[in-house]
């Protein structure tokens, strides 16, 4: 999204790493790319896919990394925060792998200027700040796998409910992806927690599933560290084992979202029919006031039909429809 359009949604402003990250369509492709109702799709996608994309390089959850900096966490294992590093960490409590921070960043940031470039395929989505004052302590959300895409042409889909630190630079998630990605996957449905750093990014297992299945993703508080400033979480399909991540010593996860994101899509059909409905949506927050919460939604492609519908609003059991 350009610096532009930002100005376009007034309150709240979308995230940081939707406003930087998300860069604007390329309008220079050919125009038999143009030639249907599938214009931004077409456009707006193999655009993303496009975009600095070498044969080291995997699709996640916010876009192309290296290979390199992609990090399978071993069954079991947890990833922790430790001074300018992030370690993965087996179920021994052996130190497997780790990963530097980038330099210049701390946890404070509010700003985010990109060494890598980011070129997430976020579609539609919905939003909230937290500003209460107190942490979220678990976001829990219920939806169904879909039907299989009609066609499969290698491109990739993500649904997931998710929550992001302030400075937006990073973003935990229980992700539902359909296609290849950085942690496996192909012409199948299949989940994994997700944990995306600004370089480095880590992973459960991709564990498949059928359609029909239903997911509960929940994010919760596990601890935190006043004195240091830092918050530990987990992230996981509370019924597909497997799937759990534990994180510590990051910074507070403070902007919730529920979004569809896709790489590499070529047809309508590249894309499951209907839509998707997020419900059981409960978010809580430490001081176990109830949050005054209204959800915002964004629309990336809105001209393709692929739309945010705030159903139920509120902070629980609220009801969210991602239309294809």
């Amino acid at each position: 999204m350009s610096s532009h359009d930002a100005g376009k949604y007034k309150t709240p402003t979308p995230p940081i790493s939707l406003r930087l990250l998300r860069p604007p369509f390329n309008r220079s492709l050919s125009p038999i790319m143009r030639v249907s109702t599938v214009t931004g799709l077409l456009v707006g996608f193999l655009a993303h896919s496009a975009f600095a994309v070498g044969a080291d390089q995997a699709v996640v959850p916010g876009g192309y990394r290296s290979t390199a900096n992609i990090h399978e966490i071993p069954a079991g294992g947890s990833l922790a925060r430790v001074g300018t590093e992030i370690r993965v960490i087996a179920a021994d409590g052996t130190v497997v792998h780790t990963a530097p921070v980038p330099a210049g960043r701390t946890k404070k940031a509010k700003s985010l200027t990109p060494r890598f470039p980011w070129n997430s395929g976020w579609v539609t989505f919905a939003f909230w700040h937290n500003t209460a004052g107190s942490p979220i302590s678990s976001f829990a959300t219920t939806w169904e796998v879909p039907p299989v895409p009609e066609t499969n042409h290698g491109q990739t889909v993500f649904l997931f409910n998710a929550i992001e630190p302030s400075a937006e630079d990073a973003i935990l998630q229980p992700v539902l992806q359909y296609g290849p990605s950085g942690a496996g996957g192909g012409a199948f449905w299949a989940v994994a927690s997700w944990y995306v750093g600004e370089f480095d990014t880590f992973h459960t297992t991709v564990v498949p599933v059928s359609t029909g299945t239903i997911l509960n993703g929940l994010m919760t508080l596990t601890g935190s560290n006043a004195t240091a400033g830092t918050f530990d979480y987990n992230s996981q399909f509370t019924n597909i084992p497997g799937t759990s991540l534990n994180i510590t010593g990051i910074a507070e996860l403070t902007v919730p979202t529920e979004t569809l994101e896709a790489y590499s899509v070529s047809n309508a059909t590249d894309v499951p029919a209907g839509s998707t409905v997020f419900s059981n949506i409960t978010l809580e927050v430490s001081s176990g006031v109830t949050p005054a919460l209204s959800w915002s939604q964004r629309d990336n492609d809105a001209a393709d039909g692929f739309s945010t519908t705030i159903e139920v609003d509120g902070p629980t059991d609220a009801q969210i429809r991602i239309t294809y």
